[in-house]
């Protein structure tokens, strides 16, 4: 009996570190993957489930999730507004992002490249992050004010040169371009930081080289800064890209997406038709579309980006 005994518990003696140490790492793992599921995965699902449904929990006489397929889907691709506000992005997040990428990759190099104190470079790459530090209602109003048909600063600075005045917020394609200022006055210093540490790293003994074979400044940036450059690049842009998606507080505090409907973005119409409309449906329906279409944008502009750098 004594060595039946013996030999079970050291089984049991063997078991249990075992067990201990398949469970250790669950252990540790496992609250962060409940809480990423609570609050990430479970919403997401929740709410592709409900893009499937109809519900207006909001209407006078409280109603619960009635399945209708994809009635949802089929209301937002014939619905002009939604194409609208798409034509919009596509308008704002393409040229709004461009100029901004392309603008702040210019002044990094001029930064870089032509002011030669560092303390003046420290001083105008501060300058450049303090309007990132602004929360953006506040930004939005600061717009708002300088762009008022009346009193507002820009145009009476055009009135200076005998202008008189144009008509800002009062428009689709001028109230979409006041958006695409004011989001670039405070988010040039983003790219900007990013590639002017990207030139910063770039080894200056590369430059060195190219300059004793006689290679000119067009040529240096050419065959050395640009290919050096081009994932940060591509990072600033989808970066802007994703805020661009996002973009909300600057266009409900300056236009509202007026005059009428013609500013606005598909975010602020998800808006209107989740929490004005209180349709939560269709809001969701609105939501996955945008949202996927936002990937497949960014997986074929980062793999354009990838396929230019091994051409």
């Amino acid at each position: 009996m004594s060595t039946i005994r013996d030999s079970l518990q050291e089984r049991i003696a063997v078991r249990i570190p075992i067990r201990r140490e398949k469970l250790t790492p669950l252990l540790l793992v496992g609250p962060a993957l409940v809480t990423v599921f609570l609050v990430t995965i479970g919403p997401m699902l929740w709410s592709l489930w409900l893009s499937f449904n109809r519900w207006t929990p909001a209407s006078i006489t409280y109603q619960e999730p009635t399945f209708t397929g994809v009635e949802n889907f089929v209301w937002l691709f014939n619905d002009g507004r939604f194409w609208n506000s798409v034509a919009n992005f596509v308008f704002y997040g393409g040229v709004g992002v461009t100029i901004q990428v392309l603008l702040g990759t210019a002044l990094a190099l001029a930064l870089y490249n032509y002011v030669e104190r560092r303390s003046v470079r420290i001083g105008l790459l501060t300058l450049f992050a303090v309007p990132m530090m602004i929360a953006p209602l506040v930004a939005g109003r600061i717009w708002q004010l300088l762009f008022l048909p009346g009193g507002g600063a820009v145009n009476g600075i055009l009135g200076m040169f005998g202008s008189g005045g144009l008509p800002w917020l009062q428009s689709r394609w001028l109230g979409l371009t006041s958006l695409m200022i004011a989001d670039t006055w405070q988010w040039v210093g983003l790219p900007l930081l990013i590639i002017y540490g990207g030139r910063a790293s770039i080894p200056e003994s590369m430059y060195e080289a190219a300059r004793v074979n006689g290679a000119s400044r067009w040529m240096q940036f050419r065959r050395i800064t640009l290919p050096q450059l081009r994932t940060l690049i591509a990072i600033a842009f989808i970066l802007r890209f994703m805020d661009a998606y996002k973009f909300f507080d600057k266009l409900f505090i300056m236009t509202r997406g007026g005059p009428g409907t013609q500013t606005e973005l598909p975010t602020f119409y998800t808006y209107i038709v989740g929490f004005s409309s209180f349709n939560i449906g269709r809001a969701a329906a609105l939501t996955w579309v945008i949202g996927l279409g936002s990937i497949v944008t960014m997986l074929l502009f980062w793999r354009f980006m990838n396929t230019e750098g091994s051409a």
